[in-house]
């Protein structure tokens, strides 16, 4: 099955290491990022299956919450939730949340636009021209959110990633920034081939953007379990078994593709 989960590695029986730690739980918000996270379905995808291997490896029981994408986030910036996972610093979120030592995983960011349509930049202030979809509760990177908070650049925020690529085809936006991978996934199944024919992806990669695991500060055991989590990570990645999944899931695009 393309995009199956690890299940031998998430499923295996709990083995005590030697530190002789009593197991701990966190609940984690789960938003759906196809093909890097799944909801609701038995292949959760890439970026849970490292999260979830990780804190079992320093024992630490996950449960996930599915939630859309803003308020995925909002709400544990708020304090209704433990954490979640496959989130770029900011600002914000730097102030009330504590992140994993490592990143679990780099977006590559590129523009999606019109097939046919000219449009050529050299920085990101040339295309103060064009209007920019975003997707809400989405933090791009550092000089991005500048240009948009100065007016320089000019954003039409949506809901979802699946708007945004609707409005493309309408041309109510010219670009629309996203991993590509994850752009990829959601025109193939949500689109059809003609509509597909209208979209492309320009080459070159804007950022690649780092995400983690996130943990409120103000959560009792907070930290305990972000370290927790940092050692597990590290344990998974000095086995062989991180770099494992990664080709696994970069093989299943391959086939997809």
């Amino acid at each position: 099955m393309l995009f199956a989960s690890f299940l031998l590695l998430i499923f295996c029986p709990f083995v005590p290491d030697a530190r002789g730690d009593e197991w701990l739980k966190i609940t984690l918000t789960d938003e759906p990022y196809p093909p890097l996270v799944f909801v609701n379905t038995p292949n959760t995808g890439i970026l849970t299956d490292i999260v979830k291997e990780s804190f079992r490896l320093a024992k630490v029981q996950t449960d996930f919450l599915p939630m859309p994408n803003n308020r995925a986030i909002t709400g544990l910036l708020l304090g209704a939730y433990d954490g979640s996972y496959g989130w770029a610093h900011s600002p914000e979120r730097d102030e009330k949340l504590l992140f994993s030592t490592k990143p679990i995983y780099s977006f590559r960011m590129v523009f999606f636009q019109k097939n046919g349509a000219e449009i050529v930049w050299n920085s990101i202030r040339d295309l103060s021209r064009y209007r920019i979809g975003t997707t809400l509760g989405n933090y791009y990177f550092p000089e991005f959110e500048s240009l948009v908070a100065s007016g320089v650049l000019k954003v039409d925020p949506a809901d979802t990633d699946i708007s945004n690529f609707s409005k493309l085809l309408r041309d109510r936006i010219q670009l629309f920034p996203i991993d590509v991978d994850v752009g990829l996934y959601i025109l193939k199944n949500n689109f059809s081939l003609e509509e597909r024919k209208r979209i492309i992806y320009q080459d070159k990669a804007f950022a690649t953007v780092p995400v983690y695991v996130v943990i409120r500060r103000d959560l009792r055991q907070g930290r305990e379990l972000l370290d927790r989590f940092d050692r597990g990570f590290q344990q998974l990645v000095d086995s062989g078994g991180y770099k494992k999944m990664i080709d696994q899931y970069q093989a299943g695009l391959k086939v997809q593709q």
